[in-house]
């Protein structure tokens, strides 16, 4: 068989919608671009749940690198309207449940066990769940109408680095050889690029500590529906609750469910790996039916579900490489490190990552000072982990005090509330951290509070609620921590 040979400016190895939207921008910077993917689409993904800072992120780099084709794909009501055939689901905000094992969710009526955060005005300027199927195709395909090399079903055997890069691969047409002046790696969880580059992963100070469980299912209930049944009035939420990323929080973990409109329903457990170890003598089905028997309510809204793929069950999740870029190399940011889908950062902490990227790309590509923005890029990446891992730790370890949870959670929505806004009024600056990251005075009150809500007495729980809202109120412009809107928080923000 012919060798086919490609030579190009940047190879970028993984074409989810992350590596693809990297390839259409570096080729519109004028590069010359290869795409590998090791699979074909459409394929399975999770990380599915988009935010109002991942939205304006995606809107920024529409406008900025003349992608008008991305702007409808930034809210709900453009996105159905022009991409009717991309499933998506609706997402109005965030809502949050406290179970007790063994006992139907009984509502509070003071909304003391559950928690709504609306992050957007009304279904038409919604945010989404992405089907990343669906999703991450449509971006390939983009990337070929660019010009974008596209090669797929591509398995890489040899990734060498003494000069150029030298890719060796095979594909449907047989034997592949690249050779490319940078490379990005876009592989997620398998690192393809790190692993040639003797970069191991590790969990080394990470402090969350989670394993998944989860899979796509038909027939899912509606959460409002269980609620209803069992004689809770909806009239305070502030948006269907299930319009939303929608969090069951157990013992020893927590579940999401995230509706698509083609009737299928993202969800899954994160669970707490010491208190719940992996046991490999379950079967990943056996271990979820148990899992719904120990929470009634759980266990009605699942009772006609069906799972349509089958179940993935993980050990620990977290990971992170030493580096996250060299000289002519950079690992986007969900390569670099996972820690869990808790709040659902992902999305958006991925867009930083490829905006700050495109920008290397685009305006140090010949610059000597090229290696020092990719290294700024690497420990930027690192900062926003360290903080984004303070608050999902604080959070999974106190999963038995709701009051708990929802005020750490109250870190994490303050800060991308606050840098929400200053995108919006055009104060951000192209380098502005995710969740406030860079900013001193921010990530040592969080810090602070994070490593006190490990170890709060139930003595001293609204004691420290009080101080959440206290050390939050400079960046607090939306009213958070109010203890008039009982848990309930409509949309007050600007769009």
């Amino acid at each position: 068989m012919t060798m086919r040979r490609e030579t190009c400016d940047v190879v970028i190895l993984g074409a989810g919608f992350a590596g693809s939207l990297l390839a259409i921008i570096a080729k519109q910077q004028g590069r010359s671009v290869v795409l590998l993917e090791r699979a074909r689409h459409p394929r399975f993904a999770i990380g599915e749940s988009s935010t109002p800072l991942a939205n304006l992120k995606l809107a920024g780099l529409a406008d900025t690198y003349d992608l008008p084709w991305l702007t409808s794909l930034t809210k709900y009501g453009p996105w159905k309207r022009d991409y009717p055939h991309i499933a998506c689901g609706l997402k109005r905000g965030f809502s949050f449940y406290h179970h007790r094992r063994g006992e139907a969710f009984r509502p509070d009526r003071q909304h003391g066990n559950e928690l709504m955060v609306a992050a957007n005005p009304d279904a038409d300027r919604g945010d989404t769940h992405w089907y990343r199927a669906e999703f991450d195709e449509f971006i390939a395909r983009q990337a070929v109408k660019a010009r974008v090399t596209y090669i797929d079903h591509c398995d890489v055997s040899a990734i060498e680095h003494d000069g150029p890069w030298l890719i060796r691969g095979t594909c449907d047409d047989g034997p592949v050889e690249i050779t490319a002046s940078f490379a990005i790696d876009a592989t997620g969880e398998s690192g393809r690029l790190a692993e040639a580059l003797g970069l191991k992963r590790s969990t080394d100070g990470i402090r969350t500590c989670s394993r998944g469980l989860y899979s796509h299912f038909e027939g899912v209930a509606l959460w409002a529906d269980i609620l209803e049944t069992g004689g809770h009035r909806l009239v305070d939420h502030p948006f269907p609750c299930d319009a939303a990323a929608l969090h069951h929080l157990i013992d020893g973990g927590w579940m999401w469910v995230l509706r698509f409109d083609n009737g299928i329903t993202s969800a899954g457990f994160s669970l707490d790996s010491h208190r719940r170890p992996l046991d490999l003598h379950i079967s990943p089905e056996a271990e979820w039916r148990e899992l719904l028997a120990a929470y009634p309510s759980i266990q009605r809204q699942f009772a006609d579900a069906t799972p349509v793929r089958p179940f993935t069950r993980t050990a620990r999740m977290q990971r992170r490489l030493s580096v996250a870029a060299g000289e002519d190399w950079a690992a986007l940011p969900f390569t670099a490190s996972f820690l869990d889908p808790w709040l659902s950062p992902g999305i958006a902490y991925t867009l930083f990552g490829v905006e700050r990227l495109a920008r290397i790309l685009g305006e140090h590509w010949f610059d000597p000072n090229r290696a020092n923005q990719l290294a700024c890029y690497s420990r930027t990446l690192f900062r926003e982990m360290q903080l984004l891992d303070r608050i999902t730790s604080a959070c999974l370890s106190r999963m038995d005090s709701f009051p708990i949870v929802t005020a750490i959670t109250m870190l994490y929505f303050t800060a991308a509330i606050f840098t929400e806004e200053r995108i919006r009024a055009g104060q951000a600056r192209p380098d502005d951290a995710f969740l406030l990251a860079d900013d001193e005075r921010f990530v040592s009150l969080a810090v602070e509070l994070c490593d006190v809500a490990h170890h709060v007495a139930p003595t001293d729980v609204a004691a420290f609620v009080k101080r959440v809202a206290t050390a939050i109120h400079p960046y607090n412009t939306v009213g958070l921590c109010d203890p008039e809107r009982r848990n309930m928080y409509p949309f007050t923000g600007s769009t």
